[in-house]
């Protein structure tokens, strides 16, 4: 009996540890979301968001999603800037789309529609030095 009692405990140990390895992963960008007020005046609601990669910045614009307070994101797997864009189904990691990019939004987003679309608008800092608006890398 105690030699029973003795493995549950440790089986409880070990899995803090495997939850915080997994939650201690660098993210490879991170995505700040807020409402646009503007835009719910006008009987829209803008739902935007920055994207940060590899210190530079992208402006995002989010469909599917019900306007929040505001959410922070740690995105996974996303290799290039146009990766992040697309549809989001929900996932046992996150949201994730069809290019293998996981995005864990804390707190996580209302999704009516059950999924979550995102669009890259323009990048926004540093700018691009090709002179063309709303280029992305």
């Amino acid at each position: 009996m105690w030699a029973l009692a003795g493995s549950v405990a440790a089986a409880f140990l070990v899995v803090p540890r495997l939850s915080g390895a997994e939650e201690a992963r660098t993210p490879d960008a991170t995505i700040v979301v807020s409402t646009s007020p503007a835009a719910s005046v006008l009987g829209l609601t803008l739902v935007e968001g920055t994207l940060r990669l590899r210190d530079k910045i992208y402006l995002l614009t989010l469909r599917g999603v019900q306007p929040s307070i505001g959410s922070t994101a740690k995105v996974y797997g996303l290799a290039q800037p146009r990766d992040i864009e697309g549809a989001y189904t929900p996932s046992a990691d996150g949201l994730r789309n069809d290019r293998g990019v996981s995005i864990v939004f804390d707190p996580p987003l209302d999704l009516p529609g059950g999924q979550l679309r995102i669009e890259i608008s323009s990048r926004v800092y540093p700018k691009a030095s090709t002179g063309q608006r709303g280029t992305v890398d």
